[in-house]
């Protein structure tokens, strides 16, 4: 999703130049990936590449980083509710609530029948539903429709940029991107405490250096950079992504709830294949609901939407049964990881 401030605030849109759209292409792969070996890749200079980075910044089309943290592994579950509230009210103590929340990662405000989207992180089913009702508890709720996350289908920054070929990245001494690790097979690797204390900092901010994070945690750079590559080859960390405001590109991005008949697993190869392929999609996922897929995506105008959805009903016309547009307006919270896995106690392991 796109971040926005409490108050959005219009922003021009930016005109990408030359060379914008293969450092975009980059730090979408690898938001951690160094300057040298950017301008490298791409024959630029230093110079020009970090000039050109601070220009997206500036714009705020480059608003952050995160780490892509895989809570499955973590022995976590992510589950969503949309939600209908009936006053300004009840809206404002949802907000608040969420955000005081150890558990919430998610919380998105939508224009049409479901007016929030709320996602919880926990072990168990009952937990997350006791916390949601905890949540919504003396609110005016017209109406709620609890999912569950089976799989993720896709999941991208900006679709169709990350499709181009990009040049080979080699081997790069004292790597602060991680990439080799990325490529090699998956280890076992049992998390600890502090761990579990780095993929916290990482999924608020994965630009954070060695040494930041070595001190926040007390412990050597040498130690910070071995737990790394241990929880990427673990399968804790999927990627290093930066935010993408998508205002900024004179994009919107939405949600669509998509409910089918005679579900099986060709009905879920077929979606998977048709979100792969298509440039609008940024994520997507199977669900255990009353609804069947969920699916982020982007788009410019309303004819954009119109053709997206035309799309949807010509591939799936044997089986679509009912669909739902969400119209995004204000994200209040987003997270890959929560403080309540960050908080929870793991057995203690000897190791630097």
């Amino acid at each position: 999703m796109r971040v926005l401030q409490e108050e959005e605030t219009i922003r021009n849109k930016v005109i990408l130049h030359k060379n914008d759209e293969k450092i975009l292409a980059l730090l979408c792969s690898n938001v951690r990936l160094p300057l040298s070996k950017i301008a490298n890749v791409l024959r630029l200079s230093r110079q020009s590449t970090e000039y050109r980075i601070k220009v997206m910044e500036k714009h705020h089309l480059l608003a952050g980083s995160r780490a892509v943290i895989n809570i499955k592994e973590l022995g976590y579950h992510s589950y969503h509710f949309f939600l209908m509230l009936q006053d300004s009210k009840s809206e404002k103590e949802l907000v608040f609530r969420c955000k005081q929340s150890s558990m919430v990662n998610t919380l998105i405000n939508y224009s049409g029948k479901w007016n929030y989207e709320l996602s919880i992180m926990a072990k168990e089913t009952e937990d997350a539903l006791k916390h949601f009702l905890n949540t919504i508890d003396g609110l005016k709720v017209i109406d709620y429709v609890p999912t569950i996350l089976l799989r993720t289908i896709k999941s991208t920054v900006l679709p169709g940029l990350e499709s181009k070929k990009l040049p080979s990245l080699k081997y790069i001494r004292n790597d602060p991107s991680f990439a080799k690790q990325f490529l090699l097979s998956r280890q076992e690797y049992r998390v600890d405490n502090k761990d579990k204390e780095i993929l916290y900092l990482l999924s608020q901010n994965c630009q954070l250096t060695l040494s930041e994070i070595g001190k926040k945690i007390k412990l050597t750079n040498d130690a910070v950079a071995y737990r790394i590559k241990k929880l990427v080859r673990g399968n804790y960390i999927i990627g290093f992504r930066p935010v993408v405001d998508y205002a900024a590109l004179g994009k919107s991005i939405e949600s669509i709830l998509i409910k089918i008949h005679n579900r099986t697993p060709e009905v879920d190869e077929k979606m998977s294949q048709y979100a792969q392929s298509n440039k609008r999609i940024v994520w997507a996922t199977a669900l255990f609901s009353t609804w069947d897929y969920l699916v982020y995506f982007l788009h410019e105008n309303q004819e954009e939407i119109h053709e997206f959805v035309k799309e949807l009903k010509d591939g799936f016309s044997e089986y679509l049964i009912s669909y739902e547009i969400l119209f995004a307006y204000r994200e209040y919270k987003y997270s890959y990881m929560t403080e309540e896995i960050r908080n929870s106690k793991q057995e203690v392991i000897n190791r630097p």
